[in-house]
């Protein structure tokens, strides 16, 4: 079985940028996983131990369809992360949400088409972790504690729809995705979120509003003046997530209270890698089929 740490695990962060004031004491690790290495940086976010994955590459070249998700997720748990807070800068679609608010996601509609399902893809198994509750309860709840003095707008509920990218999506798309329910849409995020309950990490998501959905403003600007990303970096809102960030990670507690750590124990089907350590199922051994499957 998993021993108990005797110390505060290492915080993880994904996010597409980290300030020297976020992350602090910063070297770059390359870290090998069966997936290939990934790039993590490694420092302190306030006291806390952090490894902060850039989801987009140093210099934001790298688009959401094309990001290694396996090997970015995995590294961060060889590294000892138990705890990821993703950092998604998304567009509305609910005209009630508006650009400058905060949702801390509470559900997912996964509107991909060619990325990974999951970390087992290449092995003999068939893993189908609970997604009843997607993001962890212990952490979302440290997250809106942690925004509760901003000045912006935070809403402690939404459902995010994540879509596959480069491009922006239709407005025939963004009416389909608000009558499936969706508050607010974006490309990153999934299979980051699914992955990470796979890997039996926490993951739970802060995210700012930098623009209306297509069909709901005159255009989606990407860079330049009035863009979305003018609104999110020039505008300080960039900067207020940060120290959002920083507040949330000294109140996470030093140890984790939730279920997020035993997902694999009723979800785990089949044979089972040898790159799968440390895990709820460390007590079982070969196959995870029931007999009669084993029989045949």
């Amino acid at each position: 079985m998993t021993e108990p740490r005797t110390t505060p695990a290492p915080v993880g962060l994904i996010s597409s940028a980290a300030s020297q004031r976020l992350l602090r004491d910063r070297r770059e690790v390359q870290v090998p996983t069966p997936w290939g290495a990934a790039s993590v940086l490694t420092g302190r976010i306030g006291e806390r131990e952090a490894a902060v994955v850039l989801r987009y590459g140093p210099k934001l070249t790298i688009p959401s369809h094309k990001i290694n998700y396996r090997a970015n997720i995995w590294a961060l748990r060889e590294l000892g992360v138990e705890r990821i807070i993703s950092q998604n800068a998304i567009g509305s679609i609910n005209p009630l949400v508006r650009p400058g608010d905060i949702i801390i996601s509470s559900d997912f509609l996964d509107r991909t088409k060619g990325r990974p399902l999951s970390l087992f893809d290449d092995t003999e198994a068939w893993v189908r972790v609970d997604m009843t509750e997607p993001f962890c309860p212990e952490v979302r709840q440290t997250l809106l504690a942690a925004t509760a003095s901003m000045p912006d707008r935070v809403i402690d509920r939404g459902v995010f729809a994540c879509t596959e990218g480069p491009r922006f999506e239709t407005p025939a798309e963004i009416r389909a995705l608000q009558r499936d329910g969706a508050d607010i849409v974006g490309t990153p995020m999934v299979p980051e979120v699914t992955m990470a309950r796979e890997a039996e990490m926490c993951f739970a998501s802060i995210a700012p509003v930098i623009n209306f959905g297509a069909g709901m403003a005159p255009a989606v600007i990407h860079v330049g003046p009035g863009s979305m990303n003018d609104e999110y970096y020039a505008g300080g809102l960039h900067d207020r997530i940060e120290r959002a960030l920083i507040d949330a990670v000294a109140q996470l507690p030093a140890h984790r209270g939730c279920q997020c750590g035993h997902a694999l124990r009723s979800g785990f089907h089949g044979q089972r890698p040898g790159w799968l350590k440390n895990c709820s199922i460390d007590h079982q051994t070969g196959s995870t089929l029931p007999v009669a499957l084993e029989d045949a």
